[in-house]
């Protein structure tokens, strides 16, 4: 039961006539109706037999007592206040909700919940909290679900919800030296690393090498990230699920971090072990967590951190999710990345509070950002009190930039690639308005690695990706995107039962280049971005059902695409279709007037593609062409030299190419100026497993020269012209320190218009080989008197013709996009060591090898740094073999078909090669 008392309505009517009566029209009182009033109380009956459930306030507030609670039939009084300047100091953020008498006892506990605010945006940890005097206890027990905190409690009172913010304190570096007058701290920070961790850059390590020769030099210094570590990296957090990423960013051992919008993408479990990091802070200060055991969400809304004599307030900022379409969600409403993690977008009124709160308490106050650059700016000029804002979001290059009223923003590199290092020198006496040096380090210029980092990445893709760059199929060409885009349709529809497929080629991130290719290079052409979090990637592909006559119009509405169409497509039948994510789940923003049925995703585009080379390997394909793979044939078509016969120096140890010397003058020039002789007698260095005999050429004029007859078929794109299009040249050689400093020559494919035609591979004074063109140059940094392994593997075509360059084993470089077309392609034979321009020196020899193929990756590796002997065994592929791995610290993780595959490296045979 309830009843209204009525005793506060008497009196206000009694008052109304009483001024009503005292006065003409200008002593009228006009009540504004909206104006909060404050209701009249209720009495309420509490019931030892049936308890009470109860709703009060519009729904803001709910009562609910069960049976037996009280010994006997209780009245109760309910009366809301509403919510006051001097409560909200106390970061009370609802209306007051009273219950009396407060001398009752229950025999066994209520629960009180109480709604959350729609327009409360200030983050932290909600709880229900009773007044006591004029403080309030917080009730630990209390849970926040479906917009309401609720609380059990044991006595009446007057309750309310209280926001505490998650606060931490560290101590970093040496203790205040009370005798200093200055004192320096330093930040290395990074943000946007995106998993950039299995690579063999080795960035990670190169990263915290840096932090730690940093730390030694300046001892007060801050290692921060400004989050997205996951996603668009290694493949190893997609064959973990996420793990092999939180694994790597915790060994590195942040001091702090804050949390990015692609943190989210594996869902809330994996988000708070994420949080859960022995060494970093983690900031989270736009993020409330609901779970139910508060305590698993390791964020913080604020840290005090102390560094010597300087006390530093940290503070983190989240941005917005992106939808499927790879949007961010920018417009009202804006929804929470995933369930239980309830995001304020009102950024700005979250770091108000945050420094108010706490801006008294710290000399200098930062906000660990993941905005980006724009809001960045934004907020440090209206939200005064921020000293520094430390960046992350923007994928824009470093920046730097001292607003009008002193704030710095800064954003650094992405993808891991540089470092932002600052340091702040204070003035003690009032540690206001820091003397700022500030400076960018590109990652790749860091020579020293952190060994004990580059161990844990090792072990970590020993574990989850064992296999992410062996070599599962070899590609005959640079495809573009819209033939990318043709066999991932292909791909789909040899893993699923499609029967047509119509794919968008501008969601192709990265094209390959021709040659081997791994799980590393299907990955990158389809990066994973879990959009909306934890949900498929945004370019995942689907399968939907349409008609006939819908999948005719759907061909037509999008004729830039890629489509795969069935022979003959009857308008009343059904189809199932492959499409990418966006275009499945919004059949309206792409095509017209469309009815998808039983939509559903097949898997993720990298995955697929991983899964169809696998079986193309296995029919000793190409993944693109029909060509016969060359490890599945005998042709003879690999030369080496090692130049060991003394009698006969330019014999090949085996192959079919002969090499002569170069002398259309006949001057025997060959014979008189080029030597055979060790290198000890020669008294240059040994190789590395000791001396070896080689030739000492000499500077050769442009009429001389090496010159090989290749012997072998034509091939690739230009071989109806009878020319070889994809070669492979080894070469083992030693500069003199005379002619470093000048460019070259190294090889020459024109051979008739030799007089006419600069050389096409040069080494220029750097080290680096290849040819300046427009879009790139010379790749690696070999040094003058050591000698190296080079090898040049060529993939000519009219168009996207590429060229690899390798150092001892190592790619150094691909020349991508650019004009490697018919200049670069061989017809019968090829020059070395000449130039119309006369740009060469003398140098020495070791061992040269030709193939008139191109040789992949790994067999270029397995050849490896110069030795006294360079040697080659041609390997046949063996159909349907296994690789087989056991990482006894492998830990247990969810069931993944993935992961579960990984370590079959050919799929079954049986299958048609037209899949």
């Amino acid at each position: 039961m309830q009843s209204l008392t009525i005793l506060h309505a008497t009196i206000l009517a009694f008052l109304i006539m009483l001024l009503s009566a005292c006065g003409g029209s200008s002593d009228e009182v006009t009540l504004n109706p909206n104006n909060p009033v404050e209701p009249e109380p209720s009495t309420l009956t509490l019931s030892s037999s049936t308890g009470l459930d109860t709703t009060l306030d519009e729904g803001n507030f709910i009562l609910t007592a069960p049976a037996g609670a009280t010994s006997s039939n209780t009245e109760l009084t309910y009366e809301k206040t509403l919510l006051d300047e001097a409560n909200e100091q106390q970061n009370i953020v609802s209306d007051l909700h009273s219950l009396t008498p407060n001398s009752l006892t229950l025999i066994t506990p209520i629960t009180i919940s109480i709604k959350i605010p729609v327009d409360y945006a200030l983050g932290g940890q909600l709880f229900i909290a009773k007044l006591s005097t004029n403080t309030w206890d917080i009730i630990e027990s209390s849970t926040v679900l479906d917009g309401f905190v609720s609380a059990q409690v044991n006595t009446l009172g007057t309750y309310a919800i209280q926001m505490q913010r998650n606060e931490t304190f560290a101590n970093i570096g040496p203790t205040c030296d009370a005798s200093a007058t200055k004192q320096s701290v330093r930040f290395v920070h990074v943000a946007d690393l995106h998993a950039r961790f299995g690579y063999q850059e080795q960035y990670f390590s190169r990263i915290k090498a840096y932090y730690n020769q940093v730390a030694s030099q300046t001892p007060h210094t801050l290692f921060t990230n400004g989050g997205d570590d996951y996603e668009k990296g290694t493949v190893a957090e997609q064959l973990s699920q996420g793990t092999a990423t939180e694994e790597a960013i915790k060994a590195m051992q942040f001091d702090v971090r804050v949390v990015g919008n692609h943190d989210y993408a594996w869902g809330p479990e994996k988000l708070l072990r994420y949080s859960q990091d022995e060494n970093a802070i983690v900031l989270a200060s736009n993020t409330r967590y609901e779970g139910e055991q508060l305590q698993d969400f390791a964020g913080v809304g604020f840290a005090k951190v102390q560094v010597g004599c300087v006390t530093l307030g940290l503070f983190g900022m989240t941005s917005v999710p992106w939808n499927e379409l790879d949007e961010p969600i920018e417009d009202e409403p804006i929804p929470d990345f995933i369930k239980q993690f309830k995001m304020s977008w009102q950024w700005q009124q979250v770091a108000q509070s945050i420094v108010s709160q706490y801006r008294d308490d710290v000399d200098y106050m930062i906000m660990l950002s993941h905005l980006g650059v724009g809001l960045d700016t934004d907020m440090a000029t209206n939200v005064a009190g921020i000293d520094l804002v430390l960046g992350g979001h923007t994928h824009g290059g470093e920046s730097f930039e001292t607003l009008d009223n002193g704030a710095i923003v800064i954003q650094p590199d992405f993808y891991a690639k540089g470092i932002t290092d600052l340091t702040l020198d204070f003035d003690l006496a009032d540690k206001s308005s820091p003397v700022v040096d500030y400076k960018t380090i590109e990652t790749d210029s860091i020579n020293e690695r952190d060994e004990t980092t580059k161990k844990a990445i090792d072990e970590i893709m020993g574990r989850y990706a064992p296999d992410a760059e062996t070599e599962i199929t070899i590609s005959e060409n640079y495809p573009t995107t819209l033939q990318l885009a043709e066999i991932t349709a292909l791909a789909a529809k040899h893993s699923s039962s499609i029967s047509a497929a119509l794919l968008n080629p501008e969601l192709v991130q990265k094209r390959w280049t021709p040659g081997a290719l791994t799980q590393e290079d299907f990955h990158k052409a389809f990066y994973v971005e879990r959009q909306p979090s934890n949900t498929p990637g945004f370019n995942s592909v689907y399968k939907v059902t349409v008609s006939g006559s819908d999948l005719a119009a759907m061909f037509a509405s999008q004729p830039d695409w890629f489509s795969l169409k069935p022979e003959d497509i009857q308008p009343t039948n059904n189809y199932e279709v492959a499409l990418f994510k966006g275009a499945a789940l919004n059949p309206d923003l792409f095509f017209n007037s469309v009815t998808f049925s039983n939509i559903e995703p097949i898997a993720e585009a990298w995955w697929l593609l991983d899964k169809y080379a696998r079986f193309r390997t296995s029919q000793c394909l190409h993944l693109d062409t029909d060509t016969e793979l060359y490890s599945c044939s005998n042709v003879a078509n690999v030369t080496v030299w090692n130049f060991e016969d003394a009698n006969n120096p330019l014999a090949a140890d085996f192959g079919p190419s002969v090499l002569n010397y170069f002398d259309p003058n006949e001057t025997n020039w060959g014979t008189d100026e080029t030597q055979y002789n060790t290198t000890t007698q020669l008294n240059i260095d040994d190789l590395t497993d000791g001396p070896s005999g080689v030739m000492a050429f000499s500077r050769h004029s442009p009429t001389e020269g090496l010159l090989i007859e290749l012997n072998t078929p034509a091939n690739g794109d230009f071989a109806n012209e009878g020319m070889v299009s994809d070669y492979t040249l080894v070469m083992d050689l030693y500069w003199p320190s005379e002619g470093k400093d000048i460019y070259r020559a190294i090889m020459q494919a024109e051979t008739n218009n030799y007089l006419d035609d600069d050389a096409d591979i040069f080494i220029d004074p750097s080290g680096g080989y290849g040819k300046s063109t427009s879009d790139s140059g010379y790749f690696g940094n070999t040094q003058a008197e050591a000698w190296h392994r080079v090898a040049f593997v060529f993939y000519t075509a009219p168009t996207s013709g590429v060229f690899e360059v390798y150092i001892d084993g190592e790619l150094a470089g691909v020349k991508e996009d650019g004009e490697i077309d018919r200049q670069w392609a061989l017809n019968k034979t090829v020059l070395l060591f000449t130039d119309n321009n006369f740009e060469t020196v003398a140098g020495y020899l070791n061992a040269l090898l030709y193939a008139g193929r191109a040789m992949t990756r790994d067999e270029i590796k397995r050849m490896g740094a110069a030795q006294q002997k360079l040697t080659f065994e041609q390997s046949t592929r063996t159909l349907n073999q296994t690789i087989e791995r056991h990482y006894k610290a492998a830990p247990a993780i969810k069931t993944n078909p993935w992961l579960e595959q990984r370590n079959k490296f050919f799929g079954n045979a049986s299958q048609s090669v037209n899949n």
